[in-house]
């Protein structure tokens, strides 16, 4: 069942990705000879996530502003040890900072729906507030193909992850229709907290719909203490996403140190972000790692900031740059991770000269 699912998904993915990707085959080495597929029995599985990010978490302002709450449960299919030539060779990007050929590879498709909520810093107030951000909510389903590329380590004697592509669209809506005033105010009464009465101004109903490309590497892996391991490593980053929600370029890396690295690419976060991987592999044994990230983005269009596309609803005039800083903890053990990570994100519009920070709590289980 979940392996047709996840073939139906990649076909569908691919008939809406043709026209770029069909460039790409021409000068990639993984296109023309892509590498064998190959999977260990952990990944044989699917892994699902449960992700909260809230501004609760906020330790320098109130919350209940900016990027205010966020929510996503996602499916990853288990590992598709049989695809066709023509749609790996479709999906396959390129390399482009000349890194050697991969040994062999793990594709899955994934599959995820979320909501994100939006407000402006005063929310006791009715009217349109026009130097602060817009009431907004997003409501969405994602769609993904992921692909793992390994490289035969004579150190362990095993294939170890060492690039990691994504390739992801992302279908949903802008507005009440999503929802965004239902859920904040019924959660504010159900904790006794006051609601946010400015919701009768914000981004009306537009379908919404992006494609991203993301490509994480695992580099620097060295090992500090044998006994206990202790294992550090860097996982740089580049994405580039276009589409009526955002569009952007970025680039950015996560540092990490502790055991067991090599069973993700770092904690998983909602987009528009610096996010992880939902996969992640281990023979079971605990593992944990701490680790702190940059991004950097150059960002073209944020509709939460630049408001609706037809120009009739309240907008701020965004930062053309945006910078991130992430720190957290992950704990794995068994077939589970969880992770909490804390997020500062620089002044995303002229209007107002504010950092937000908001923390994320992630539960991602393999089953």
């Amino acid at each position: 069942m979940h392996l047709r699912l996840a073939k139906t998904i990649a076909l569908a993915m691919a008939a809406l990705c043709t026209a770029a990707p069909a460039a790409w085959t021409q000068t990639s080495p993984d296109a023309s000879r892509p590498p064998p597929p190959s999977a260990t029995e952990d990944e044989r599985r699917s892994i699902y996530t449960f992700q909260v990010e809230n501004d609760v978490f906020n330790r320098f302002g109130r919350s209940d502003r900016d990027y205010t709450s966020g929510l996503r449960i996602g499916w990853l299919s288990p590992a598709i040890t049989e695809m066709p030539h023509g749609l790996v060779a479709m999906t396959t990007i390129p390399t482009f900072l000349g890194e050697a050929p991969a040994d062999s590879v793990i594709r899955r498709v994934a599959v995820s729906v979320g909501q994100n909520i939006y407000t402006p810093e005063d929310t006791y107030v009715s009217y349109p507030i026009y130097d602060d951000r817009p009431y907004a909510a997003w409501l969405y389903a994602s769609f993904a193909l992921q692909y793992t590329y390994k490289r035969h380590d004579p150190a362990t004697g095993r294939d170890e992850p060492t690039r990691l592509d994504t390739l992801q669209l992302d279908l949903g809506v802008i507005g009440p229709a999503a929802g965004g005033e239902f859920v904040q105010n019924n959660f504010h009464k159900l904790i006794g907290v006051e609601p946010a009465y400015g919701w009768g101004n914000q981004l009306h109903n537009e379908p919404t719909v992006g494609l991203s490309f993301e490509r994480r590497w695992r580099t620097g892996r060295a090992v500090l203490i044998d006994n206990p391991k202790l294992e550090v490593d860097f996982i740089p980053r580049a994405a580039l996403a276009i589409g009526n929600v955002a569009t952007y370029g970025s680039v950015g890396g996560t540092a990490r140190i502790g055991k067991n690295l090599r069973d993700d690419f770092g904690p998983t976060r909602a987009r528009p972000a610096l996010p992880g991987s939902d996969a992640f592999i281990g023979d079971g044994s605990f593992g944990w790692y701490l680790f702190a990230g940059i991004d950097g983005q150059a960002v073209a269009r944020n509709i939460f900031l630049d408001g609706n596309t037809d120009g009739f609803s309240q907008r701020v005039s965004h930062r053309p740059f945006v910078g991130e800083v992430q720190a957290g903890l992950a704990v794995l053990w068994g077939g589970v991770r969880i992770s909490y990570t804390q997020i500062l994100r620089t002044p995303e519009f002229f209007e107002r000269d504010r950092i937000t920070q908001f923390g994320s709590i992630n539960l991602t289980f393999r089953y």
